[in-house]
């Protein structure tokens, strides 16, 4: 499935569409017998970069946007927190493993705790594999633009900025650049057809700490750049939001079928 129509009522009129299929389907596989579900043979541990809003307290140092002159600002722990539960909802409808790692913290997971915490599921079931939700940030711009809340490096909406989605997996080529490489990749591109990809359009390897130090494969994805206006209505757009989410959960849906 391809998404192509992005008007509001387009996506409320394919909600509605969606949600009478569910309904009323002879066919739906949600609600069956387990002998009848397959095996899952991935356990997804979802990891959300940074820390949500608590107590109406945005939990983490930095890590957001600008004020737009509109008003819209990225809480990036925030966001990837709606985008983690959003995941999680589409890989438990296909009936594929996942649980949301830090899910319940109050405040942002040190990446020594996010690694330990990865490491003793790992312990407990081998299947894992971890996706970590990022957004993107700028930190620094061509000459020596200043936004109109004074800070560097951020740009308005008419200079544009750096755009697009990178995904990053461990050095050397492991089980998670497999992945990535023939399924996450081929779907995002699939699903978000107009959205620019970095690197051109290959996975980068980085020392990242969540990447170098768990047990298992392991990807992370930065989604639009924070401090890129036009990015930022991209990632307020639920539109957007749910075809990243579908992009990522159809991907593991094939891999897992692959594994079988």
């Amino acid at each position: 499935m391809k998404y192509q129509n992005k008007t509001v009522f387009g996506s409320i009129a394919g909600a509605i569409a969606i949600t009478v299929a569910v309904l009323f389907t002879s066919d739906d596989k949600t609600f069956i017998h387990t002998d009848n579900i397959a095996k899952s043979e991935v356990y997804v541990g979802i990891l959300y970069g940074h820390g949500p809003v608590f107590d109406a307290d945005y939990t983490t140092s930095g890590k957001q946007s600008p004020t737009w002159s509109d008003g819209l600002k990225i809480y990036e722990g925030h966001s990837n927190k709606l985008l983690a539960l959003q995941l999680s909802q589409k890989l438990t409808y296909n009936h594929i493993d996942n649980i949301l790692i830090n899910i319940n913290c109050t405040a942002d997971m040190s990446l020594l705790d996010r690694v330990q915490k990865v490491a003793a599921i790992y312990n407990i079931d081998s299947r894992l594999f971890l996706i970590s939700l990022h957004h993107n940030a700028q930190p620094t711009a061509k000459g020596d633009y200043t936004d109109f809340e004074g800070q560097k490096g951020f740009t308005s909406t008419s200079t544009g900025g750096a755009t697009g989605i990178e995904v990053f997996t461990s050095t050397g080529y492991t089980e998670s650049d497999n992945f990535t490489d023939n399924y996450l990749l081929p779907e995002l591109k699939s699903y978000l057809p107009d959205i620019h990809f970095r690197n051109n359009g290959k996975a980068k390897e980085a020392n990242f700490y969540v990447l170098k130090y768990t047990p298992c494969p392991a990807v992370l994805i930065e989604f639009m750049f924070m401090t890129t206006y036009t990015d930022c209505l991209i990632i307020a757009d639920e539109y957007y939001r749910d075809a990243y989410t579908a992009a990522i959960c159809e991907a593991f849906k094939k891999w897992n079928y692959a594994k079988k």
